[in-house]
């Protein structure tokens, strides 16, 4: 069994007339994953699930790739050690699956119990939807009920995988610290020297393009599928924002995990750095891409009066209608080509453009950030940089500044019982906002990272029990007269 992709262009190139909207039309996307087995058969079902996972709440494109993967590996085991295929798996094949990739004596071999868990969740996604498509009868997993108090206060039953292993934990956050992302961005990306000078046998191309992606990621806690997501008519003016520090964004529902549109902060100076850059290095690819004749990819989509409210593109049923930018998904927005009122293209919508003129891939960002993090290492750098790392990055050093925010703002107040929801509440939800989270338990993650946060919170509780034991001391003396010696201890 392997593991393809859906690619528009090849499909063109093999003689498929309007590839795109055939895959449209089939419920396929560019990049959609699919399996061929091992004599090169294609499993119309099993396929048909991948190609529903964005209906099922499966957006993005790596999570496709990551359940493509695991189905892949689970096929595989099934064929080459039970002898059988997916579809008629049961319970024991899925402890010998555990035994193979968790207990194995090839330590090679053994996954670590967050890869198991997030393989079992893939694993269950599709037999629950097997079972509602009536391709079998009942999935290979056990299952036991539980209940919990929903953010209502309402008490729910909830269906759990035994499989899952409930002593699994999150692996430790990567993030960089301030020192150690400069040397990313300036030796890494802009293929400086550790003396700060050009590195003339430096080869990396796109490398402001580069540097500047990194600076809003690390600025703006943005997903990368976000990030690259970006179109420039929706991004803000910055001649109406020079006096400001920052300008607040309404990120597209569509571009953000689980359609959770949200409201970030884009500092003044990165919209700053990206408007040099259009200026620059994307205006000499855009003249490459008109010298050459505007050559347009396959299924491009060529939308109109494009401005900070939307763009004008084209229906189904061939009608113009202007949409704005809240309702342009990825899949749109990297095929989106703007044209002026006589037709003539002016190029793509997206910020990110690689040599061709087209719209930088997302496995393009990884390779460039893989390697820049090499180009690091041979200067004696140890880095190991993704787009998620510099999330982390933006996530571990803001939750530490709003604590040392907070903590300043307590000391100067009355303190007061809700001084712990205060110092780690507040930053905690305000953190979890900017980063998208659903659920301010998954912010939590980054509180065991902050290497001044338990000083700091420390420090708070102490001034405050201080505070508390000075009032009542003194409450006391006031009662029983200066005569009176009781010490009041701290109400915990």
């Amino acid at each position: 069994m392997e593991i393809f992709f859906t690619d528009p262009e090849a499909l063109e190139a093999a003689g498929v007339s309007d590839a795109q909207r055939t895959l449209e039309r089939h419920g396929l996307h560019a990049g959609a994953p699919f399996i061929l087995s091992h004599d090169g058969s294609y499993d119309v079902q099993l396929n048909r699930f991948l190609w529903s996972l964005p209906t099922l709440g499966v957006r993005s494109v790596h999570s496709w790739r990551a359940y493509a993967l695991d189905l892949l590996t689970w096929g595989r085991f099934l064929r080459e050690h039970r002898g059988k295929t997916v579809w008629h798996a049961d319970r024991d094949d899925v402890t010998a699956f555990h035994r193979a990739r968790r207990v194995s004596p090839d330590p090679t071999q053994v996954v670590s119990a967050s890869t198991w868990n997030r393989a079992v969740a893939a694993l269950d996604k599709f037999y629950t939807w097997a079972v509602d498509e009536a391709l079998i009868e009942r999935t290979p997993f056990k299952y036991y009920e539980s209940s919990r108090h929903s953010r209502f206060g309402q008490q729910v039953r909830v269906r759990n995988n035994r499989a899952v292993e409930k002593a699994a934990k999150r692996s430790n956050v990567k993030f960089l610290s301030v020192d150690r992302y400069a040397a990313f961005r300036d030796i890494g990306l802009r293929g400086q020297l550790r003396t700060g000078t050009t590195d003339s046998t430096f080869r990396g191309r796109n490398a402001e393009r580069n540097a500047v992606m990194a600076e809003l990621l690390v600025t703006t806690g943005l997903r990368i599928e976000e990030a690259a997501s970006l179109c420039w008519p929706e991004l803000p003016d910055l001649g109406s924002q020079r006096d400001v520090k920052s300008v607040p964004f309404d990120l597209a529902p569509p571009t953000a995990k689980r359609d959770k549109g949200r409201r970030i902060l884009l500092p003044n100076r990165v919209l700053r750095a990206v408007a040099d850059y259009a200026e620059i290095e994307r205006s000499l690819m855009l003249d490459r891409w008109h010298a050459r004749g505007c050559p347009l990819p396959a299924g491009a989509v060529l939308g109109s009066q494009a401005d900070r409210r939307g763009v004008r593109i084209p229906m189904k049923d061939g009608r113009l209608r202007k949409l704005p930018w809240s309702r342009v998904p990825p899949a749109v927005r990297a095929r989106l080509y703007l044209v002026d009122e006589q037709g003539h293209p002016l190029g793509p919508a997206c910020v990110w453009l690689g040599q061709d003129a087209r719209p930088v891939t997302l496995s393009a960002w990884e390779s460039v950030f893989v390697r820049a993090s090499e180009r690091c290492r041979t200067y004696g750098i140890d880095v190991a940089a993704t787009p998620h790392v510099l999330r982390h990055t933006f996530a571990v050093h803001l939750l530490s500044a709003l604590i040392q925010e907070q903590i300043g703002s307590v000391e100067k107040d009355e303190m007061s019982s809700g001084v712990y929801r205060r110092v780690i509440g507040d930053p905690l939800d305000h953190l979890r906002r900017l980063l998208g989270h659903s659920s301010i338990t998954t912010t939590y993650i980054y509180l065991d990272c902050t290497d001044q946060a338990q000083a700091l919170i420390d420090g708070a509780v102490d001034a405050w029990t201080s505070e508390v034991v000075d009032t009542a001391n003194h409450v006391s003396q006031e009662i029983h007269g200066d005569s009176a010696q009781t010490q009041v201890a701290a109400p915990w």
